[in-house]
This record gives C-alpha cells, structure tokens and sequence, in this order.
C-alpha cells in the first residue's frame, strides 16, 4: 500500500511542472496577444450570472416606475441593456433571443418610461416579465420563472424619489 501511495504522490509530483505551464500559459498578462485573448474568453461570465444582473434590474426598475422615479427607471433600463449585451457578445447563441427580447419587449417599455406613463408601463412590464419566462422556457430552463418580489427591495435606493427619464452617459473625459 506504502508503495503504491508514494508512487501516486510521485507521479503527481511529476505532473506540477506541467501543470504549472499549464496555468502560465492560460495568463491573460503572459504570452502572444491570440493566447491572452483566448485566456480572457474562457473567463467570462456565463449567462446565468448576467441573467442575474439583469434580474436585478429588472426589479429595480419596476419599483422605479412605479415610485415615480422615472429617471432611475430609464437608468435601470439602459443599464440592462448593457448586462444583455455582455451576454450577447460572450454568449453569441443565445443573441438572437436577447435581441428578440429588446426589441419586443423592451423597446416598449422604455417608450413608456419616456412618456412616464404608468398605465402603459405595467402592461408593458407585464409583457416583458412574461417575455422572459417564454425564453427561459424555449431554452430549456423552464424551471427558471422569474418574477419581481411582491416589495421593493430594502435598503439602498430611493424608489419613491420624483424624477424624469433622460439619463445620458458621460464619457470618461466629461
């Protein structure tokens, strides 16, 4: 048993290097440019971690609207569309559905946010919410039913703040 233990360990001792160079070669700061380019594409993020920013602000910005804080719903919005387009880019598969999804259901919804009109908001989100579902469900992830929480999230942002849509990104330089 002695034996055959100190001659596993020694084996594996024997693979470190090669493990190691292994690990180095996969650096996203060592090697030639393709080598680090392929490094960083095997670390991004998969779906389910945009879908769960993208949740989030999902919820954010119906509690937003619904508070009357447009401009924070307008900013929710445009920062979904960001996390969609990250998931977009490193999950190039599942675009067309992300680009299906805009187009139907979150277009609309931010004509809505534009004119502030709520009568046309929660039809709209009600639409996008089960827009969601439907894809979850086409993609095989039918157990994924998503839905905002019945209460605002607590904490960290005024929902009830009275503002208006027209949130515009600033460059690095303004």
């Amino acid at each position: 048993m002695k034996h055959w233990l100190l001659g596993g360990c020694a084996a594996l001792l024997a693979c470190l290097p090669t493990l190691a160079e292994e690990k180095v070669g996969k650096s996203i700061f060592d090697g030639p440019p393709e080598q680090r380019i392929d490094a960083l594409a095997e670390i991004q993020p998969g779906l389910g971690v945009v879908m769960n920013e993208i949740g989030t602000r999902f919820a954010n910005l119906y509690w937003a609207a619904n508070g009357g804080n447009w401009g924070l719903a307008d900013y929710q919005l445009k920062e979904l569309l960001e996390a969609q387009e990250v998931g977009e880019a490193t999950r190039p598969g599942r675009a067309p559905m992300l680009k299906a999804l805009e187009e139907n259901f979150l277009v609309p919804l931010q004509a809505a946010i534009n004119k502030k009109d709520l009568s046309q908001f929660n039809p709209r989100f009600a639409e996008a919410e089960r827009g969601c579902n439907a894809c979850h469900t086409a993609l095989g992830y039918g157990f994924i039913h998503y839905h905002v929480p019945r209460n605002p999230p607590s904490g960290w942002l005024d929902f009830k703040l009275k503002t208006s849509p027209g949130y515009k990104e600033k460059t690095e330089t303004q």
